[in-house]
């Protein structure tokens, strides 16, 4: 079975450590590679060939709008996730070329669904803020 492919783009180390510890137990998802800014994510999209980015919003230099926009004109392919504490961005992140917009506060089987369906190519929003999109 392919595993699907997980770049993780976050500001804080723990919150990446977390993640992949978190990521790394599922049979069919793999954490190929870890950012914590724009620099080096567009860096890493190039090494890896993620087929999904869980992606902060908030981080040094080009915040995770933008970021994701950049993504998707170098690897229209890859599926992009919002992983934030804010709900005030869905708007601009799916016009960005997000697929999913989730905040932080999910639970872990929550998560692992989400990146499923948005690998599968359905777009995923946290219920307490699809009223919002």
């Amino acid at each position: 079975m392919e595993k699907i492919r997980i770049l993780l783009v976050d500001d804080h180390s723990v919150v990446r450590s977390g993640l992949v510890q978190m990521l790394e137990i599922e049979e069919d998802i793999k954490v190929v590679g870890e950012a914590s800014n724009s620099e080096e994510a567009l860096k890493m999209i190039a090494i890896v060939s993620p087929d999904v980015i869980l992606m902060d919003i908030k981080m040094p230099g080009m915040n995770g709008v933008r970021l994701t926009k950049e993504i998707k004109e170098r690897l229209p392919s890859c599926n992009i996730i919002m992983f934030t504490l804010h709900g005030d961005y869905l708007t601009q992140a799916i016009k960005a070329g997000a697929t999913g917009y989730l905040l932080k506060d999910i639970k872990r089987e929550d998560l692992t669904r989400a990146i499923r369906r948005v690998h599968s190519g359905q777009t995923v929003i946290s219920e307490n803020i699809q009223s919002e999109y």
